[in-house]
């Protein structure tokens, strides 16, 4: 019920007349020169791109996984940290981890019956995947054991910029529009947004990046994420539970967010 609220709430509401506020108490701040900070999953592991090699650290532990054959990582989605979903879109190729970062699943879409030149891919339920392909400018649902589309989506007319999902969920954010579906394909809402660069995402929540301003959305509003700190030029962040992680190229920082809460 809380989802379909916010899918409600994402279609009449816009970021650009946000006037509320939630703060972001700084908990932790930590050098890290990498090329790219991904996301810390469920289990406390952190994942970091650097020389193009894909660095998983937990403790005093680290795994690395590299395909410089492939080209530039251009993704990597650890939604389901014993099946990471990286995507290498030079060569149209999706690769699968497990947790120790051993290759377990290669699915190279130029070889595939129906050619797919995809744009993004990332983990859906099961054994599927969420890819965008530019030949059709749709969104579908792909069964990568199978090799088939189980679902496709209506073509989407702009460029797409960011994709990102969960088991049951997707969001392809465009120049001016953020749409969002299910993992049956049905369109749940389409919001106008522009000047939006990128997003981070659970079921219900949902974090914009807008003119180097960070912007927290649920079911009920949205708010300006106050960041109690100097200016940071933000070069990737994330949404874990309350904490969320911004990295600026030189620094990781963790801040706690004060959630709004319900009168």
């Amino acid at each position: 019920m809380k989802s379909f609220i916010l899918y409600i709430f994402l279609c009449c509401s816009t970021i650009l007349f946000a006037q509320k506020t939630i703060t972001a108490t700084l908990q932790q701040q930590d050098s890290l020169l990498v090329d790219r900070f991904i996301e810390v999953d469920n289990f406390g592991a952190s994942y970091v791109i650097k020389d193009n090699i894909l660095i998983k650290r937990k403790d005093t532990k680290s795994w690395q996984y590299n395909n410089f054959q492939l080209g530039d990582i251009t993704s990597v989605d650890i939604l389901n940290p014993l099946k990471i979903t990286l995507f290498y879109e030079d060569f149209n190729t999706v690769i699968v981890l497990d947790n120790t970062l051993n290759e377990i699943r290669r699915i190279d879409f130029n070889v595939i019956g129906e050619f797919k030149n995809l744009a993004a891919a990332t983990t859906a339920n099961d054994r599927n995947l969420w890819i965008f392909d530019t030949n059709t400018q749709q969104l579908e649902v792909f069964n990568y054991v199978q090799q088939k589309t189980h679902v496709k989506n209506l073509p989407i007319s702009e460029k797409m910029i960011t994709l990102k999902s969960n088991y049951n969920f997707c969001r392809v954010l465009t120049e001016t529009t953020l749409y969002t579906y299910n993992i049956y394909g049905s369109l749940l809402s389409q919001q106008e947004l522009t000047g939006v660069t990128d997003f981070s995402m659970t079921n219900t929540e949902v974090i914009f990046l807008k003119d180097e301003q960070l912007y927290f959305t649920n079911s009920e509003d949205v708010y300006l994420i106050n960041v109690p700190s100097d200016r940071i030029a933000i070069k990737q962040f994330s949404l874990h539970d309350d904490i969320l992680y911004i990295y600026d190229g030189i620094v990781l920082y963790q801040f706690q967010l004060k959630k709004p809460t319900k009168e």
